[in-house]
């Protein structure tokens, strides 16, 4: 039987499988290939700041476990009598609940904190199980069942009658990943994306156990490799950030757990990479970045968790504490974002708004109360896994700053000074976002109040920014989106923890107007904005989306000439117009639809191409 003393590391297998020379030759062929690390500089400057900080806290890997058991302890109410977990929304089993409830479960039961729950954990993992032998999984989401169930397995199967365990074995031994999966090469499909990454490190574990070979893995590993960016970021379609985040940590916990084929060298790259540019883009109160598909989902947070903890894990390793204690740093730091959405029954409430969640609202089409209450579950029990608490947690670049970061693949670019944050989209998807600044986050602000995103353009554009007149109507920059932004360049022109500035040209192709210049000026205090059109214009609007209500709030929103103070619970944004002189602010009382909740657009009209505004979030 597994002990708890066996369970607190977790360490990757170190047998070198034997490779031929043509496969050697062609591993340094690809990272030779790849170029340079965009963001070498930046991250050498962090590491000795890192090394000067005296923070030093304790992390217990515990506080994983009373969210786990919050999630868990709710859905536990709606499991079958075989095993699904059913859904008290809509009232049937939806995608991968019941594989990542038997995982969650299954670390409650290891860890001494839930024993009670071994009979109800044992059960999800048969069902899901039974699924993937039979091909049969709930929505055809099989992709995702077998990374969560092959752990949940690993850490039951000294805790249940041998019957049961060499039934569960007969049914790992019969999947079939081709019929088992979605997501998966075929004559008449060359790519593969997101979904396919958890499949093969789903693969990966279940030929760790001695289930399968690695053809698989193999196969699927080098179709995946041309969507990853010199950053070390996944392109999934349309390059939502989520589902940046989402494949690389299953692929860092394969790593982790002991993958060492053809593809190692160029992986173990590409993730290093990542990681330390995850670090650079974390927001200081802990979040991804927002844009793009399943934003603002609290397993955004929770993927973070097991990502950072593996490399807090490797840093360690090679000797490196600082980087080893900033990981941790920020694995914390998303978790306690994660705490901030605990609803009173336990659960979270799955995206950043309070509203009901019978209401859906800010819900993707496939989101539901269900799946991603245990993804996140499941993902936290797998930072629970790898998280080695005898490193403590230290300072990280969110808490840090004085950096800019460009993304251009994903056309975001996100500044810190001396931890307050800006996020910037520069050519939005219209489906989900509007083009400009769309977050403000500061450590101990309330993050809504930031504002935390705009609305998406086929709502209603909006972002903080300007528009200008374009015959009758004001055109926005924030309602130009990917196809109508020629181009947006980014200039540094100082970076560092006390001051962050830049500027950013957008390539217009308008009748009007041909360029905006939008130059940010960062303290650990304020964000000020200077924004200039290139163009025949009169005059400009100026706007700024407030958070009027986040489904359980009403902000208080206070309007005095060039000013507006928006107040949610104890936190401030103050939002000014500092020239021209004599502009107006006024409220529209319109309420826009975003994913936090509603947007009341506060608005101003400028005379002549020029104006400067400020963002001052505080308590």
């Amino acid at each position: 039987m597994q002990t708890r003393k066996n369970l607190e590391r977790v360490e990757p297998e170190r047998a070198i499988p034997k490779m031929g020379m043509r496969w050697v030759a062609r591993v340094v062929i690809a990272l030779m290939m790849l170029p340079p690390f965009p963001f070498h500089e930046q991250v050498s400057r962090l590491q000795p700041l890192m090394s000067e900080s005296q923070i030093s806290t304790h992390f217990s890997r515990a506080e994983y476990l009373s969210v786990i058991n919050g999630i868990v302890g709710y859905f536990r109410n709606f499991q079958a009598l075989d095993g699904r977990i059913i859904d008290p929304f809509v009232r049937r089993e939806v995608q991968y609940s019941t594989p990542c409830y038997a995982w969650a479960a299954t670390v409650l039961v290891v860890s001494g904190q839930r024993p009670d729950l071994l009979e109800s954990a044992a059960a999800a993992l048969e069902c899901a199980l039974r699924q993937l032998a039979e091909a049969n999984p709930a929505d055809r989401h099989g992709d995702f069942f077998t990374f969560p169930t092959m752990l949940a397995y690993e850490h039951l199967r000294e805790l249940v009658p041998s019957e049961r365990r060499k039934r569960w074995e007969q049914l790992l031994s019969a999947i079939d990943p081709y019929k088992a999966y979605r997501d998966v090469l075929r004559d008449s499909k060359g790519s593969v994306h997101n979904w396919n990454v958890v499949a093969i490190a789903g693969e990966f574990l279940r030929h760790r156990a001695g289930f399968t070979d690695l053809s698989f893995v193999e196969r699927h590993l080098e179709a995946q490799l041309p969507h990853f960016t010199a950053e070390g970021l996944y392109r999934d379609p349309n390059v939502p950030m989520a589902y940046d985040h989402f494949p690389r940590h299953f692929l860092a916990a394969m790593l982790e757990r002991g993958y060492n084929g053809k593809h190692r060298e160029i992986l173990n790259e590409l993730l290093e990479r990542a990681a330390w540019t995850s670090l650079l883009i974390q927001s200081p109160c802990g979040e991804l970045p927002t844009g793009g598909r399943s934003a603002q989902h609290q397993w955004n947070e929770a993927m973070q968790c097991v990502t950072y903890e593996i490399w807090a894990r490797r840093k360690f390793r090679e000797g490196n504490e600082p980087a080893a204690k900033a990981f941790r740093r920020a694995a914390f730091l998303a978790l306690q974002s994660i705490k901030r959405w605990v609803r009173p029954s336990g659960e979270l409430w799955i995206v950043k708004n309070r509203f009901d969640p019978a209401l859906r609202h800010g819900f993707e089409g496939y989101s539901f109360h269900s799946q991603y209450n245990l993804l996140a579950a499941s993902m936290l029990a797998t930072a629970w896994l790898f998280a080695d608490e005898t490193i403590p947690a230290g300072v990280c670049p969110a808490e840090i700053g004085g950096f800019v970061v460009h993304l251009p693949d994903f056309h975001k670019v996100i500044a810190n000074a001396g931890g307050l944050y800006v996020e910037i989209d520069t050519a939005a998807d219209p489906n989900y976002n509007s083009t400009g600044l769309l977050r403000v986050h500061k450590l101990g602000v309330e993050p809504l109040v930031g504002p935390t995103d705009g609305a998406a353009i086929k709502d209603e554009p909006l972002a903080v920014g300007i528009a200008w007149r374009e015959g009758d109507k004001w055109q926005p920059l924030a309602g130009l989106g990917q196809k109508q932004i020629v181009s947006a360049s980014v200039t540094v022109h100082e970076a560092n923890p006390k001051r962050v500035s830049f500027t950013i040209r957008y390539e217009l192709n308008r009748q009007q107007v041909q360029a905006v210049l939008e130059t940010y000026e960062l303290t650990p205090e304020q964000v000020r904005v200077t924004a200039e059109v290139d163009g025949k214009v009169e005059s400009l609007q100026v706007r700024f989306p407030a958070i009027a209500f986040d489904g359980q709030r009403a902000s208080k929103i206070v309007v005095n000439d060039n000013t507006a103070i928006v107040q949610l619970g104890d936190s401030q944004q103050v939002f000014r117009v500092e020239t021209p002189s004599g502009v107006t602010l006024t409220r529209t009382g319109r309420w826009v639809r975003s994913r936090n909740g509603y947007l009341e657009p506060i608005e101003g009209e400028v005379k002549g191409n020029r104006v400067v505004y400020t963002l001052t979030p505080k308590l």
